[in-house]
């Protein structure tokens, strides 16, 4: 059985929840938002850390405004993470108070430079 996108996301979001994520921000309808946006944002006050996470389905494609900002989030140091349902052994661990830091694939960093759309340079 394979999870939707939505299925998939309320299952990190009790997995946050039991791992002391208490902050967790979700944009509940992202066709009035500026696209790109990652899914998630969790916060964790006793650890101090700030993760922000795109959740795609196994098959699900990334869009480029969507890798444009997790590269940026990830160039400005914060935690960032592409997670997919088989990731799950790296998101139980990653969301452990205790855990790794969330990072983006290995591959990612070195095939995808930061390029910014012409939006983004010029404020719009």
């Amino acid at each position: 059985m394979s999870l939707t996108e939505e299925q998939f996301r309320r299952h990190v979001r009790q997995l946050a929840a039991a791992r002391g994520w208490t902050l967790a921000y979700h944009t509940h309808n992202s066709r009035r938002s500026d696209a790109g946006w990652p899914d998630e944002v969790y916060g964790h006050s006793q650890t101090k850390r700030t993760l922000f996470a795109e959740l795609k389905t196994d098959t699900g494609r990334i869009r480029p405004a969507q890798r444009e900002w997790l590269t940026h989030l990830a160039a400005c140091g914060f935690e960032t993470a592409l997670w997919r349902p088989r990731d799950l052994s790296l998101i139980v661990a990653t969301l452990a108070p205790d855990g790794p830091r969330a990072q983006l694939p290995e591959p990612w960093t070195r095939n995808f430079p930061i390029v910014l759309s012409s939006r983004s340079r010029d404020g719009r």
